[in-house]
């Protein structure tokens, strides 16, 4: 038999036999499915969506404006960084250049040494002063020395002083600035405390608002401008104890416009306060081991000094502290605080380890601590009727 094959190429038409009419028309079906796959493969090779995304990745307005970013004003404090890769169309083959700005929400810590620290502890006092020795607030002194040193401050040192000697040295530390540029100031004072206000040798009272801290505002002084300034507080605050309480339900927590004046500054700035403990209640102090409070900071500060912010690291001393109890039936409980006056920056110390640099200052400084308590001890002695050991101040 024989049938009829038209060919729509050449609009030709033959003859041909059944059999091999057969054939030819399962080889024209196999040649439209390959035509298909041929299709779908230009398709998934070049995409339309596929060459829109490259041009966004090569040319996107959000890299523009980024870019743009890095531009700052002529006056304000800036420095360059120059880059190697200059963007394709830029017309010239030379170093991109980027502007940097100084980080405003940092303190720098970045001078030799850090800064200056002093310490005054009140240990012993005078019998017609009617306070009992602080015993144990040697173990504090020698702990705060180290740790200041090893966060690189130059350390001052006074022992048991009268009020008018504490003055004498809080001028003549504040003179030290006027000396030296520094990244830091770190004042401490250890005594007992008398309605509210801490207490000389001689029991005289000592109002550390206005005759402590109000020395070192920017008013009164200029060298501490923008310099952070922290104040260690260790007295009694009042005569209440802290016994805790039961936990309930236990069985049985800008940058600003420019200016068309001169900047100015407000009178108190860049300090932060830490008292041992909160108005009213009285600060503990073990006889071994030395207060609750500058045991606390002195582990955390030492542990986490290298990494972690003074405020972040204040929180973690008064987690430290939130799980000491005394170990009497009464098991008392103690809570500090931290006053932030215009400290908003973050500060990081930054170490460098310990500073020994020699000295020809009045100031006793990077002394032999133990030397020191040593000699006071000899030179001040004194009988009590009845020594003190309770761990108040």
């Amino acid at each position: 038999l024989l049938c009829t094959l038209h060919t729509f190429v050449t609009g030709t038409s033959y003859l041909v036999p059944t059999e091999s009419f057969n054939t030819m028309e399962e080889n024209i079906a196999d040649i439209g499915n390959h035509e298909l796959d041929t299709t779908d493969a230009k398709v998934s090779k070049q995409p339309e969506l596929d060459k829109t995304d490259a041009q966004v990745s090569k040319q996107s307005e959000l890299d523009k404006r980024n870019a743009k970013v890095f531009k700052q004003p002529e006056n304000d404090n800036i420095y360059a960084v120059k880059t190697k890769n200059p963007k394709p169309g830029d017309g010239e083959d030379k170093d991109n250049v980027r502007i940097n700005k100084p980080d405003r929400n940092k303190y720098p810590m970045e001078t030799t040494p850090r800064g200056l620290a002093m310490i005054i502890n009140n240990g012993e006092f005078q019998p017609e002063s009617g306070f009992n020795p602080r015993h144990g607030s040697n173990v504090d002194v020698r702990n705060l020395a180290d740790l200041f040193q090893y966060l690189g401050f130059r350390v001052f040192l006074k022992l048991d002083l009268e009020k008018d000697k504490i003055m004498k040295n809080i001028d003549d530390f504040k003179n030290q600035f006027e000396e030296m540029q520094v990244d830091m100031c770190i004042f401490c004072i250890m005594s007992h405390g008398s309605n509210g206000n801490l207490v000389d040798i001689d029991g005289k009272e000592i109002d550390v608002e206005e005759e402590i801290i109000q020395k070192f505002y920017n008013t009164e002084c200029p060298a501490l401008q923008g310099i952070p300034k922290l104040f260690l507080l260790q007295y009694c605050r009042g005569e209440e104890l802290d016994f805790g309480v039961e936990v309930r339900g236990f069985a049985s927590s800008l940058e600003s416009a420019p200016l068309q004046n001169p900047p100015k500054l407000p009178s108190v700035t860049d300090i932060l306060i830490a008292n041992s403990t909160v108005p009213g209640f009285v600060s503990n102090r073990n006889i071994h081991h030395g207060t609750w409070f500058f045991q606390c900071l002195v582990s955390v500060f030492k542990e986490n000094a290298d990494a972690m912010d003074i405020r972040d690291m204040f929180d973690q001393v008064a987690i430290l502290l939130n799980e000491k109890e005394s170990k009497d039936d009464s098991r008392r409980k103690q809570t500090f605080e931290v006053i932030n006056r215009g400290f908003y920056k973050k500060l990081y110390f930054n170490l460098m380890g310990n500073v020994a640099e020699d000295s020809d200052d009045d100031v006793d400084c990077n002394l032999n601590v133990n030397e020191e308590l040593q000699k006071k001890k000899d030179g001040f002695k004194r009988k009590l009727r009845d020594p003190w050991t309770c761990s108040f101040d």
